[in-house]
């Protein structure tokens, strides 16, 4: 008798084959000891019957437990209950930072937040504080209570918080945590998703917003300042050039017409003013502002400035004094361009100094070995604000004395890039009701260390 051992029915397949194969025996047996007994004889038919019924039954029985086992062994398996390494994979292939907290300490993290953190291995984080991870920057009630949740072992609220990156480098992500059931550690697993890429986006469109905002209003400040600025010498021009050629005073010839036609004369220049303001300006915006470079004196550079302005300090009742510095080296750069920047800046010492103030221009070599030109005054003066805002085209500084004068707001946005241009920089320091003190700085290269030729030599 064949037997099918298969897996935990190997003995229960071998149990049956045995049974079956003693029955059968016992049954030949029993019928062998008849005959020998004469005893068959009478029973001979019905015992034959009855052995050949068992027979084919025992035989039946086993045929059917063979096949059900074949069944069994050629079945699949069924596959083993998950393990932990898959879990662990799983947790590792996800892009968000994994961190378990045991009692406020790092006890797990993910390679996600292996990278994110920017180290090398976990083994740095491990049983380090939480908190280590969470920048200054983080708001101090957001830290405490994400440090209290820890220490309990309760969920933590989502929060937006800065991570420290170990290259120093800020991570903002969004935080969020649960608890896990671990007697008498306090377990909390917390998840941190990176948001730093969509805070940048949301900083550059704030900043597009306020450009934008700015140039508006920029615009908007430009159209009622060029508004003023021409309105008011064109109707001078035009009012007085009517009465003087209406008459309206009597023939030509009289005083009063002379004083009109020195009222034009100013409207005129002041418009023309204006318009080179406009077009300087728009000329070094576009980078189209070019410099046409010579050997210059400083000192004639400052003395013809200071007497284009001397007659307006003159009915200011404001003083205009030079300390300039024995034998200044030449420099090599363009005069009319300089000459425009010293009169900007004299023409605003004078215009915001009162009546018996003075302006102080003054010209010495620089400790870097540069040249430095000073233009101080004794004028209203202003704060780090309104430095600011008076370095920005189109604008003006608001205050009752500034309102008194005319001007584009373009002086000092282009004596800054007039200056520039030359490779130097626009200094300026000032205190509110004391003073401003601005200094022209033009570097080592501008400064010729030999005296300039002569005109007749050239």
């Amino acid at each position: 008798m064949e037997t099918v051992p298969v897996g935990p029915h190997g003995g229960t397949v071998r149990r049956a084959a045995l049974h079956g194969a003693l029955l059968i025996c016992v049954s030949v047996g029993a019928t062998q000891g008849l005959l020998a007994l004469d005893l068959l004889e009478a029973f001979a038919a019905p015992l034959i019957t009855i052995l050949i019924a068992v027979a084919i039954a025992a035989t039946a029985m086993l045929f059917r437990l063979r096949q059900r086992l074949s069944r069994a062994a050629t079945a699949p398996e069924a596959a083993p209950p998950v393990g932990e390494g898959l879990y662990a994979s799983i947790v590792s292939a996800l892009p968000e930072l994994i961190l378990i907290s045991r009692n406020g300490r790092v006890d797990y993290v993910n390679d996600s937040g292996i990278r994110m953190v920017g180290v090398a291995s976990a083994d740095i984080l491990l049983a380090r504080p939480v908190l280590d991870l969470v920048d200054a920057v983080t708001a101090r009630e957001v830290r405490d209570r994400i440090e209290a949740a820890l220490l309990a072992g309760e969920a933590v609220a989502p929060c937006e918080i800065w991570l420290s990156r170990f290259d120093g480098a800020p991570l903002c992500v969004e935080a969020c945590g649960v608890p896990m059931a671990c007697q008498p550690d306090s377990l909390v697993l917390l998840t941190m998703r990176d948001i730093s890429d969509h805070r940048r986006t949301e900083a550059a469109l704030r900043r597009a917003k306020e450009q934008a905002e700015l140039a508006n209003r920029t615009r908007s400040q430009f159209l009622a300042n060029m508004s003023h600025e021409l309105r008011t010498p064109l109707n001078a021009i035009i009012g007085f050039s009517e009465i003087i050629a209406d008459e309206a005073f009597g023939p030509t010839g009289q005083p009063l017409y002379t004083e009109y036609a020195r009222d034009i004369r100013d409207g005129g220049r002041h418009l023309l003013t204006v318009i080179n303001d406009i077009l300087d300006y728009s000329k070094v915006e576009d980078g189209k502002m070019e410099l046409y470079e010579d050997i210059g004196d400083i000192a004639e550079i400052i003395a013809a400035s200071v007497r284009v302005v001397i007659g307006r300090a003159e009915s200011a009742d404001v003083r205009i004094t030079q300390e300039i510095q024995e034998n200044l080296p030449h420099v090599l750069a363009d005069a009319m361009k300089l000459k425009q920047v010293l009169l900007n800046l004299l023409s605003n010492a004078v215009k915001f100094t009162a009546r018996g103030g003075s302006v102080t221009v003054s010209a010495a070599v620089a400790p870097d070995g540069g040249l430095d030109i000073t233009v101080a005054d004794t004028g209203i003066g202003m704060t780090k604000a309104e430095i600011a805002m008076a370095l920005e085209p189109f604008t003006q500084i608001e205050s009752d004395l500034s309102r008194r004068y005319e001007g584009t707001g373009l002086g000092l946005p282009i004596t800054n890039s007039l200056v520039e241009l030359h490779g130097g920089r626009l200094l300026i320091a000032s205190t509110p009701s004391v003073g401003t003190r601005v200094t022209v700085h033009l570097p080592v290269s501008r400064i010729l260390r030999q005296a300039a030729p002569s005109l007749a030599s050239r």
